[in-house]
């Protein structure tokens, strides 16, 4: 009889033991999985926000390239020797070669030197600006002069009497550190090269184009450039853009 009581109470700690070890090992498997969502969560959260980032900075070069050719579309080919065209680099001739002479100027001002036609207000090889998409204007994209309002909105309704930003990011106004911005801030620097081969023509520079573009995340504050904007939430894509468009 005591024989048969000890194997029993022997029975129901072993029991006991066996409960605790799968409540332990049920806690641990839910613990890892709940840190694993959170941070497949966490981490689908700075990847959409990238993604969104890449896509302005994309965008940013793209309408400045679309500058370029309406500059192209809207001046007139200047056949030598009068109004004059380009240097030729297959004859090394200057004014030999049929080009559009106001591709910096015509309608967008992208020549950061030009302090005089359409109020380039240009001080230097390069300058920084901010774009931004007005429906109301006759060719919808805005690149302005600016030093620190790269502050972005989306669809802001206060805007919509002068920035038309249905579907876009426009300029907020406001600089980067101002919370009623969006998570999102962009600048474009356009930087004239006329050091060789460059130089031979005033009308063949090179441009080189840098989109810019911080944001806002859980270890990202608001920075108001991106030189002082955390490295894990910022980006920059550069394009070159030349006169090609010369027969």
């Amino acid at each position: 009889m005591e024989q048969g009581l000890q194997k029993k109470i022997n029975s129901a700690g072993q029991t006991l033991i066996e409960t605790l070890a799968a409540a332990f090992i049920l806690t641990m498997g839910i613990s890892a999985s709940v840190g694993l969502a959170v941070y497949a969560f966490n981490t689908s959260g700075g990847i959409v926000k990238q993604i969104i980032a890449t896509g302005l900075a994309r965008e940013g070069l793209e309408a400045v390239r679309n500058m370029r050719d309406t500059n192209w579309l809207r001046d007139t080919l200047s056949i030598p020797p009068s109004p004059g065209g380009c240097y030729n680099f297959a004859t090394s001739q200057a004014n030999a070669a049929n080009c559009y002479t106001s591709w910096l100027n015509k309608n967008f001002c992208l020549d950061p030197t030009n302090s005089t036609t359409n109020s380039c207000s240009g001080t230097g090889s390069s300058a920084t600006y901010y774009l931004g998409f007005d429906s109301s204007t006759q060719y919808g994209w805005v690149l302005k002069k600016d030093s620190s309002n790269f502050g972005l909105n989306f669809n802001d309704p206060a805007k919509t009497a002068v920035w038309l930003t249905n579907g876009f990011y426009s300029p907020s106004n406001a600089g980067c550190l101002n919370s009623l911005t969006s998570d999102y801030c962009r600048k474009v620097i356009i930087t004239k090269v006329t050091t060789a081969p460059y130089n031979q023509d005033a009308n063949m520079p090179l441009l080189e184009v840098q989109s810019q573009v911080w944001w806002v995340d859980k270890k990202c504050p608001r920075a108001a450039d991106y030189s002082s904007a955390s490295v894990t939430c910022r980006l920059e894509l550069d394009t070159y853009l030349t006169n090609w468009k010369n027969f």
